[in-house]
């Protein structure tokens, strides 16, 4: 579980708690730095402590208070993230340790200005790219996209929670946007499926093994194909890695069909006959293109969110009424307040959220509707159903941003994306206790 706690300063006496992590900040002047924010990761459990200005003032060495019920050969990284002030105005620090021990008692960490390290770079911009993490390495990766120039592109980048680095893959996939994107549990590998491509809509599938950076093809059957399709991690107890619904074909029709990974190659599973107007009793999703699917964080269920409406693309925008819920092998309307602001969208972004108190839920936002870009977001919480707006002052309106969930630092992030001013190349990560934060 996230913990939030203020930083205990320069004095090892302040910790609330068992013992001290003494961390040695090198390479800026504390008594410059106006804030500093360290993300403690002692195997599953992450801590966030925030330091002031005044708690800076004794020297560069921090101390964070850490439980001795920590396994010492636990795996230990920290991240941190200062602001610096001077007369040329505001500057962000970036620092990491990784492949720490927690019996270690003391960690250095090297600050430096934002994305200086080789080979840290930043993508470019770009719409339609795709994001997941991966708990093999602890990062989140970045994959294609459209370019300003309407170019596709193939590259592939990785997110450590404080900059972007560029990756040199084995050769792989074809150049590609709005394809679907996922990491497996079932194979321990990233599942690459479809999208857009130069010549038109494609029906591959890829695996990345995100260790390796080694793409293998796979040959087995698999969906016909598709771009905007729904992806996520299937339940727990299916037996199956991944779901995917939905999307949209070559010719221009949207689909209602649902596919499942099982970690070899793809299932069909119950598909909806794609009706103008919903059945009486509908027993799955109507086709939709441009929706999200998203894993309760309990892992049981996986909840299906907005859309365009089939069964082919219209004049008039038109929206589910229902949440779906997918439970590895049929579909059904979760009990979950449904407001129409809340799924009146479609290329937006959605993702599972666990905050500082615990509280888990769905965070959704962004995207197109029928009045255009939206810039609203909320959570659905998990426990009541019910929703709530994010407050706090978001990024500014745009669709088919490529968000994810960072679970090494419990982080929803999100990066680029079109705006009503053209394509976006910014990252922005989100946590419910400080809201939305742009990382230049």
């Amino acid at each position: 579980m996230l913990v939030s706690l203020l930083g205990c300063g320069s004095s090892p006496s302040q910790c609330p708690v068992d013992s001290c992590l003494e961390v040695e900040l090198v390479g800026s002047p504390a008594r410059a730095l106006s804030t500093v924010e360290i993300l403690l990761r002692d195997d599953a459990r992450l801590t966030r402590h925030l330091f002031l200005g005044s708690e800076l003032t004794d020297g560069t060495t921090l101390h964070v208070p850490i439980s001795v019920a920590t396994a010492p050969t636990a795996r230990r990284a920290l991240y941190v993230r200062a602001s610096l002030d001077d007369s040329s105005g505001p500057h962000e620090l970036l620092g990491l340790t990784e492949g720490m021990r927690a019996g270690l008692s003391r960690a250095v960490v090297t600050l430096s200005p934002g994305c200086e390290r080789t080979p840290c770079a930043t993508p470019g911009p770009r719409r339609g790219a795709a994001l997941t993490y991966s708990p093999v390495t602890h990062q989140v990766l970045l994959h294609g996209g459209e370019g300003p120039s309407g170019r596709m592109l193939d590259d592939l980048w990785a997110w450590n929670g404080l900059w972007w680095q560029q990756l040199t893959a084995m050769q792989g996939p074809s150049a590609r946007s709005q394809h679907g994107f996922a990491f497996d549990p079932a194979s321990g590998k990233v599942v690459l499926v479809g999208g857009q491509g130069a010549g038109g809509v494609l029906a591959d599938t890829w695996l990345l093994d995100p260790a390796s950076l080694t793409w293998q093809k796979m040959t087995t059957s698999a969906p016909p194909g598709r771009r905007l399709a729904a992806l996520g991690a299937s339940p727990v107890g299916s037996g199956r890695g991944l779901a995917l619904f939905g999307g949209q074909d070559g010719a221009g029709l949207v689909l209602g069909d649902t596919w499942l990974w099982d970690g070899v190659g793809w299932q069909p599973g119950p598909s909806s006959l794609c009706p103008v107007m919903p059945l009486a009793a509908a027993t799955a999703p109507r086709c939709r293109v441009g929706a999200t699917l998203v894993p309760l964080a309990d892992g049981h269920e996986s909840l299906l969110l907005g859309g365009w409406l089939g069964p082919q693309p219209a004049s008039t925008f038109e929206a589910d009424e229902v949440i779906w819920r997918f439970g590895g092998a049929n579909w059904s309307v979760a009990p979950i307040s449904r407001p129409p602001y809340l799924l009146a969208r479609y290329r937006h972004g959605a993702a599972s959220l666990v905050s500082a108190a615990g509280k888990r839920g769905i965070w959704i936002g962004f995207g197109e509707s029928a009045v255009g870009l939206r810039q609203d977001s909320y959570l659905i919480d998990e426990t009541s159903g019910q929703v709530q707006p994010l407050l706090g002052q978001p990024p500014s309106p745009r669709t088919e941003t490529a968000i994810t969930f960072d679970a090494e630092r419990e982080e929803v992030v999100l990066f680029g994306g079109r705006s009503n001013a053209g394509l976006l190349g910014e990252t922005y990560t989100l946590t419910l206790e400080r809201g939305y934060r742009q990382h230049r």
